[in-house]
């Protein structure tokens, strides 16, 4: 009797896992619109996990690191992690699409005249001790 009081007591598994969690995507303020984000707010203002949820967002807050470029508790954060009153007015940023650094040569590659010097090859094997190998460190 004492167990089935306990899990009686715990709530089903589905009020404990957040609508969020499902689809992740609408509440990132790097996708989306300002429609499917405003969806995200309503869903986050019925869900029965509000309060911890805006409890660990203070938290992290108080932390520095808290959200940024996303809806969390009902609540929408810009890029900066300061609240935005109006979601029509967020931009989404544009992506970085510098190409990658290229090295222009203006003149030969420079060449040695010395070959680097051979180095000894050595195999570690894991779970196994290490033997001697005759040179003077070890």
């Amino acid at each position: 009797m004492a167990g089935s009081s306990t899990s009686s007591a715990l709530p089903p598994a589905s009020a404990r896992r957040p609508s969020c969690a499902e689809g992740p995507n609408d509440w990132d303020l790097d996708v989306g619109t300002p429609e499917s984000w405003r969806a995200a707010v309503r869903i986050c203002q019925d869900c029965p996990l509000l309060s911890q949820c805006a409890e660990s967002a203070r938290t992290l807050i108080d932390r520095g690191m808290g959200p940024r470029s996303m809806i969390w508790a009902g609540v929408a954060y810009d890029a900066a992690g300061r609240v935005m009153e109006n979601l029509e007015r967020h931009r989404i940023a544009a992506a970085d699409r510098k190409p990658p650094l290229r090295i222009i040569r203006h003149s030969e590659r420079p060449r040695t005249a010395e070959h680097a010097p051979q180095v000894p090859r050595r195999h570690l094997v894991l779970g196994r001790g290490l033997r001697s190998t005759g040179t003077a460190c070890g």
